[in-house]
């Protein structure tokens, strides 16, 4: 399920009969990063918050996507 709200779009998991926000893990798995990809260190030397991972998700590129294009092109360069 996806929404927007006010120029901003946020992804969500429908449960029963509550919507909840996919957590920074399942939108690596989404993306096809392994877990715990975007849990880096920041400044201070703590894990960073969950709005930065998701920012670093959201202007990330599918890893088996980019792989597939990277194969389509080495076969149409052959």
């Amino acid at each position: 399920i996806r929404a927007a709200n006010g120029g901003s779009s946020r992804s969500y998991v429908a449960q029963q009969w509550a919507v909840r926000r996919l957590t920074p893990t399942e939108c690596e798995r989404l993306q096809g990063f392994p877990d715990g990809w975007t849990a880096t260190p920041d400044a201070k030397g703590k894990i960073q918050a969950d709005g930065p991972r998701y920012k670093q998700l959201g202007n990330s590129m599918a890893v088996p996507v980019i792989a597939w294009v990277g194969r389509r092109i080495v076969a149409a360069a052959q």
